[in-house]
């Protein structure tokens, strides 16, 4: 699994929730007890890390180039995690989006407007999964990976492992992955 994290926090943490407005596909929400739950995405690869985060709120099909402010990159780092045991994932991709009646337009290929929907969906999978550790599905912003998102009440911090330090995505190796992927997607770093 490889993840952008905000460099503020460790790069395995989960994210606890503070805010109340749905911010992102499946998040935030709270368990059937009123319970804030914590969630952590990761993704399947370099592309669908960087997408689903640096890259999310760029404008797709613009004649101009989509930017990401260069003084944006000090906030993130990347990095590879590994599980340390097995994580049970609702596959929200292929037949298991087809086992609940739904197409990727209607749960993990909307946009932001149709977050407060997807994050109700999220409840729901949660509250009648308990063995549920997250979800996967494949990546809006990069859709030839499979995007993950985790429950911080079932997976912990400990279940996951740093393969390597993080870098961060400014300078070095994590600039030049950043870099590649850009230049690949036609994103301008300025």
């Amino acid at each position: 699994m490889v993840r952008v994290y905000h460099r503020d926090y460790r790069p395995e943490s989960f994210n606890p929730g503070v805010r109340t407005e749905p911010l992102g596909r499946f998040h935030f929400f709270d368990d059937e007890r009123g319970r804030r739950v914590p969630v952590l995405y990761t993704a399947e690869g370099e592309d669908a890390a960087i997408s689903e985060t640096v890259f999310r709120d760029l404008p797709v099909g613009s004649r101009e180039p989509a930017v990401v402010p260069e003084s944006l990159l000090a906030f993130y780092g990347l990095v590879r995690l590994r599980a340390r045991r097995d994580l049970a994932l609702v596959e929200l991709h292929g037949h298991g989006l087809r086992r609940l009646g739904l197409r990727p337009g209607s749960l993990t290929g909307t946009g932001p407007e149709g977050y407060p929907r997807t994050v109700e969906w999220a409840r729901a999978l949660h509250g009648a999964l308990p063995e549920a550790d997250g979800l996967v599905w494949m990546s809006r912003q990069f859709n030839s990976e499979r995007a993950i998102m985790l429950f911080g009440d079932r997976a912990e911090e400990v279940d996951l492992e740093r393969l390597g330090p993080g870098v961060p995505l400014r300078t070095g190796p994590g600039r030049v992955i950043l870099d590649r992927a850009a230049n690949a997607s036609g994103v301008l770093i300025a």
